[in-house]
């Protein structure tokens, strides 16, 4: 039973593809999970609906998520139905620690009836330094409990007998 959550960001720096990729390692660690890290920009909705759970990056743009990341969700609307239950997380990254644009994603979930299952990540790069020269522990624990939840609830579901 392989478990497959995928890594939708977007990065014009590569600071948030380097906290994608450090979500990636997190996912690696779970026996039977795979990381795909996909860029917002090359992403299709079916994408969203055929893994089995996401984490969502974006930089913090005044405050909020890059507009790509939002045009994906605003796509994607037409087939919520089809991610309910869908275990999701979101990092950010921006100038400052601040957390409107993580929240500004996070607060999409319930609208989708995704089940965040982690705290969020904000990286900031004044605070924290570039992503690239420092420990990555808290974007690989994001990945790591995202996979364990997916791999947990697909496993509930697998054992579960359909009833109609």
């Amino acid at each position: 039973m392989t478990i497959r959550v995928l890594i939708l960001y977007y990065s014009k720096t590569g600071n948030v593809e380097a906290l994608a990729k450090a979500v990636a390692e997190g996912v690696e660690k779970v026996e039977d999970a795979k990381a795909e890290l996909k860029r917002v920009e090359h992403a299709n909705v079916e994408d969203l609906v055929s893994c089995d759970a996401v984490a969502f990056g974006s930089p913090n743009y005044f405050n909020y998520m890059a507009g790509l990341m939002k045009d994906f969700f605003d796509r994607a609307w037409n087939i919520r139905e089809k991610v309910f239950g869908k275990p999701a997380a979101a990092f950010t990254c921006g100038g400052s620690s601040s957390n409107a644009a993580l929240l500004s994603i996070e607060r999409i979930f319930p609208a989708f009836r995704m089940e965040k299952v982690v705290e969020g990540v904000a990286w900031g790069l004044r605070d924290q330094g570039s992503p690239f020269e420092k420990d990555l522990s808290e974007l690989k624990r994001l990945g790591e409990a995202l996979a364990k939840a997916a791999k947990e609830r697909k496993s509930n579901n697998v054992s579960q007998p359909n009833v109609f």
